[in-house]
């Protein structure tokens, strides 16, 4: 009896410590942290059998922030995901491993715009697109004299955490910027977006231009739906 009375006391002890490690709550606020407190966050989250393990993590947000940008929509899957407990109980995410993960997000203009007005380097800014090139005018300091800034380019990815804006073209008062000073300028952007930042530094390759703004994934083709990553299913038009 004494014996059994000892296991009993053991065991109701064990489920409340691992349930810790393996619950929503201790996540929610940690990924809301992260993601800049998005004005919504859904979780769906499969604990595993060990402490600070997960078999799959399911994040669905609107107005999530990635590198100062509000992403309209985020949907995020970690599959397999080993996290230090130690600095769960911190409140912080410490990725020890995960064996598959997805991101795909969608933004509109008018977060790029406040984006840039928020970076305080160019002033009136107004953002058009040009099929997949980006038209940006605005007002620029140079020197102490204001000046009308006209700029083309493009966001490009190439299979890492970050992500890339190429300036095609560049006029100041409508006279063309040599070419040396737009690599400069280039050099001082990028990356405009950096996921290496992140707990976990999701691989971005594919970021295309649709009609409200752009996608981006870290699937090779955007089209291709994420409805496993959590939220409401994603309808998308190749």
């Amino acid at each position: 009896m004494a014996l059994l009375a000892t296991g009993a006391l053991l065991l109701s002890a064990l489920p409340a410590r691992a349930a810790l490690f393996a619950s929503v709550e201790i996540l929610r606020p940690i990924l809301e942290r992260t993601l800049g407190h998005p004005a919504l966050m859904r979780l769906d989250v499969v604990p595993d059998i060990y402490e600070g393990g997960y078999a799959r993590i399911s994040v669905y947000a609107q107005g999530a922030a990635a590198g100062g940008v509000r992403i309209d929509e985020m949907w995020i899957r970690l599959v397999g995901a080993s996290f230090d407990p130690e600095e769960l109980r911190r409140g912080t995410l410490k990725l020890l491993q995960v064996r598959d993960s997805g991101l795909f997000g969608r933004l509109n203009l008018n977060s790029i715009e406040t984006f840039l007005k928020e970076q305080g380097t160019m002033k009136d800014v107004r953002l058009t697109l040009d099929e997949d090139m980006v038209i940006a005018t605005g007002t620029l300091t140079l020197g102490g004299v204001p000046a009308q800034v006209r700029l083309k380019g493009l966001f490009q990815v190439y299979g890492e955490p970050e992500i890339y804006f190429h300036i095609h073209a560049l006029a100041v008062n409508g006279l063309p910027v040599p070419f040396a000073v737009v690599a400069r300028l280039e050099q001082q952007l990028n990356p405009v977006v950096d996921f290496r930042t992140w707990p976990v530094a999701f691989r971005i390759r594919s970021f295309r231009s649709t009609r409200e703004g752009f996608v981006l994934s870290s699937q090779r083709d955007f089209a291709q739906t994420c409805n496993d990553c959590g939220g409401p299913p994603l309808r998308l038009a190749p």
